[in-house]
């Protein structure tokens, strides 16, 4: 009697701790790992932020689908693509116990970011920050990224507007954020650097990031501006687009990955402003696995910009398959960073968690709703059709 007394108290209290708790089930035996994802959910980059979430999303349901021993959680904040925002958001992923962090999008919120988290000991893998000053490993340790610097994508940007026949003067319109900043000046020094490409008068004129009105910017350039070079992101895009249309100008138009995509036509009020606007975007390399063709097939809901949600993807799996790996998750990271076969293309890390990309993407737009990328470019070929 004795010890059935003990049983039925026994029962009570599981009774009692799993109405707090949830059923005891075999979830209970599994290892839970959370996954920090920073997201751009407000800011510039806030139209994105559905397709970069979708990426990663998928990724959870991959590795839940293959380690039937794991249990993988996102763990997401909003970067609001700000230094401001993302150092605090990092903060709360600290606090929310999460083994590493994918994201963050833009680079002066991965900056922030990585002040918070290296200091803690996670390791944070970028899918869009694209800073050329982000490879100092020193600077910024346990810092990772999936995609190429803007150090790359300058000699890529000089490439497609010679391939555009331009011939001479430039004018470089840029954010002055760290993004704005590092892709212009890499854009002029590879512009520059052959002798027969100059700037314009004006040179590269810079504005604050909430910039909205983009007139006296757009007045200011010389007339002797034969194409212009927008290092922006896409509403920023939007309004530099409507003010060089009310200003007449007629030269030829280019931009980098910033606004790319079809994203762009729900910032313009006007999809015609976009017609002849040729951008640069990091390519995918040779994928592996079949989420390419899951975004291909969800492209119209999902939207966004192509390749991020393909590398958002890919830095969530990268992260998720090294907390299965014995041993430090930095260490794994690298391993498995390490002729990955990835959805954006092969991944391999360097030793300052660079990646040497794929080359770039060139695309146009037809200011009826359309974005075709007929060529792109590569660091030993140059500019060839796709």
């Amino acid at each position: 009697m004795e010890s059935t007394k003990y049983q039925v108290l026994a029962l009570a209290l599981i009774f009692v701790v799993s109405a707090f708790t949830g059923c005891v089930d075999e979830e209970d035996d599994k290892t839970t790992v959370k996954i920090g994802f920073m997201n751009p959910l407000t800011g510039p980059l806030e139209p994105d932020a559905a397709g970069f979430s979708w990426g990663a999303n998928e990724a959870i349901k991959d590795l839940n689908a293959k380690y039937t021993d794991y249990n993988f959680e996102l763990v997401e904040v909003d970067s609001g693509c700000d230094g401001a925002v993302a150092g605090p958001a990092a903060q709360t992923l600290i606090d929310s116990g999460v083994v590493a962090v994918t994201g963050a999008a833009c680079s002066g919120a991965s900056m922030a970011a990585n002040a918070k988290l290296s200091e803690a000991g996670i390791p944070m893998i970028s899918y869009a920050s694209t800073n050329p000053g982000l490879s100092d490993a020193t600077a910024y340790p346990l810092f990772y990224r999936v995609v190429p610097s803007d150090a790359i994508q300058g000699p890529a940007g000089a490439a497609m507007m010679a391939d555009a026949g331009v011939t001479g003067n430039l004018s470089i319109l840029h954010m002055t954020n760290d993004y704005g900043s590092g892709l212009a000046d890499a854009v002029a020094d590879a512009w520059t650097n052959s002798s027969k490409n100059t700037l314009c008068s004006t040179g590269k004129q810079g504005y604050e990031e909430k910039t909205t009105d983009f007139k006296g910017i757009v007045a200011a350039m010389g007339d002797d501006c034969e194409a212009v070079y927008l290092s922006s992101y896409i509403t920023d895009a939007a309004g530099l687009l409507e003010a060089l249309n009310e200003a007449n100008f007629t030269g030829k138009i280019f931009a980098g990955d910033g606004p790319a995509g079809v994203g762009l036509y729900e910032k313009t009020s006007d999809n015609t402003w976009a017609t002849g606007m040729t951008v640069s975007a990091p390519k995918a390399g040779v994928t592996s696995g079949d989420f390419e063709a899951r975004y291909d097939a969800n492209a119209e809901e999902v939207g966004s910009i192509k390749t991020y949600v393909l590398t958002a993807y890919d830095a969530t799996m990268i992260i998720g398959e090294a907390a299965t790996k014995a041993g430090a998750i930095n260490d794994n990271i690298k391993s498995t960073g390490t002729g990955y076969g990835g959805a954006s293309g092969d991944i391999t890390f360097l030793d300052n968690g660079d990646v040497g990309g794929a080359g770039y993407d060139i695309c146009t737009y037809d200011g009826a709703g359309g974005y075709t990328c007929g060529k792109y470019w590569t660091v030993a070929d140059g500019v060839k059709s796709a």
